[in-house]
């Protein structure tokens, strides 16, 4: 049995469309990035083979470590995404495989063979696997791997993360293994010509939880001018206001109203009072085969909670949300199968919640009321609180948005429906 050489370099970063790593480091260097938790990335290569066999990507001070497996034909065959949960462990948030049916498919490819394994603590987790990818069929089943099998030690600095991408038993594809494998670091990744000193095309960065986009203070911001795909200019009209929403409690729930149980209630507390919900109005002109007509749309509505005005954007989030384990762009919200949401006092929401589906449902025209454009108030008596709903603009998944003053004092609450998705300023 032959012995292949292994030879492991160090960078700043990784190209990821060139397949090749950038700013050489020292293994000096990087053994203190990753004391002080700033990204780099270990590259392992066989000699002889033009393309890398292994690339690590760490990032401690964003829980991360990605593991990256290669063909010779320098195509991606295996993603490990895995988050530190614990000071001493990783779990495995994400495996991914790829099988390219002939060497003329891309890195990547759309029609690639994929599987894809998504994972949550405590077992949870589903299993997707796409035999011609994007387009074609899939089957989706839950996630059969063992808890423990979730788990992997926290390494030392430079060396394997979670072991071979393969580690959850799934078909091995054809790449080249390491066997009584020799390895060889080399310094500073001197010599290396893959090496990119310039500035890269597609730098690697570590997964971001998504964030709110467009500027939510344009939006409420009236004149402001934004460009639509759909319809062309659009100027922010007015600051609508729809109702002033009472919470007694200081705990405030965002939801659809109609998902009686488990609210989303924010971790956020707001101080007991009486606050504005507010929508941006932007208003433009439609083009129908050269016949033009008005436009009016509402992209936000947020509850104003302060008098400054925000200056940072964070995800509102929820008992048992842990946004280490967010994939690159993902958020926590709350979900809505009937294109609305609601803002709530959380102290009354069974009774809140209760009458707005009589409202809906049972045509129960004294449990709540319409008001501005459809929304629905309903008050509880008991504990003075309020609900009232808005349109979200479709089904899914809102993120709900905390607006933070200078001083970082919570000022305003807000969720973006699904008409910004696209919008630019102008």
């Amino acid at each position: 049995m032959g012995m292949a050489v292994v030879e492991v370099s160090y960078a700043e970063g990784w190209d990821a469309d060139a397949r090749r790593e950038f700013g050489p480091l020292s293994s000096d260097e990087a053994e203190e990035r990753d004391r002080g938790g700033e990204p780099y990335v270990v590259v392992r290569r066989v000699l002889g083979r033009p393309a890398p066999l292994e690339v690590h990507l760490v990032s401690w001070r964003d829980h991360y470590v990605g593991v990256w497996a290669y063909d010779e034909l320098g195509r991606r065959t295996h993603e490990v995404d895995l988050r530190l949960l614990e000071p001493d462990r990783l779990f495995a948030r994400q495996y991914l495989e790829r099988r390219y049916f002939s060497p003329d498919q891309s890195d990547r490819a759309r029609d690639a063979w994929r599987l894809t394994v998504d994972f949550l603590p405590g077992g949870r987790g589903r299993k997707v696997l796409e035999e011609r990818g994007e387009g074609g069929g899939s089957f989706h089943t839950l996630a059969d791997v063992p808890e423990p099998q979730r788990w992997h030690p926290r390494s030392g600095f430079g060396v394997h993360a979670a072991g071979s991408p393969n580690f959850f038993g799934a078909a091995e594809q054809e790449r080249p293994k390491v066997l009584d494998a020799a390895v060889l670091t080399s310094p500073a990744a001197a010599g290396n010509a893959d090496v990119e000193v310039g500035r890269p095309e597609s730098p690697w960065r570590p997964p971001r939880p998504g964030q709110p986009g467009l500027a939510l203070n344009e939006l409420f911001r009236s004149g402001t001018r934004f460009i639509s795909e759909s319809w062309g200019e659009m100027t922010v009209a007015e600051i609508q206001h729809i109702a002033t929403l009472r919470i007694p409690s200081g705990r405030l729930v965002v939801a659809d109203a109609m998902e009686q149980d488990s609210p989303r209630e924010l971790i956020e507390r707001v101080p007991p009072g009486e606050y504005p919900l507010q929508a941006a109005v932007l208003v433009g002109e439609g083009d129908y085969y050269g016949e033009r007509f008005p436009v009016t749309e509402q992209p936000a509505v947020r509850l104003l909670i302060g008098d400054e005005p925000p200056v940072t954007w964070e995800m509102g989030l929820s008992e048992g949300d842990d946004p280490r384990l967010l994939l690159d762009g993902h958020a926590y919200g709350f979900g809505t199968d009937g294109a609305a949401g609601s803002f709530a006092d959380a102290s009354g929401w069974a009774r809140l919640s209760g009458k707005y589906r009589s409202f809906l449902m049972d045509r129960d025209a004294s449990a709540a009321e319409n008001i501005a454009d459809g929304c629905i108030h309903a008050a509880d008596e008991e504990t003075g609180g309020d609900l009232v709903s808005f349109h979200t603009g479709g089904d899914g998944t809102y993120p709900v948005w905390l607006g933070r003053s200078d001083s970082g004092e919570l000022v305003a609450v807000a969720v973006i429906t699904s008409w910004l998705a696209d919008l630019r300023p102008a």
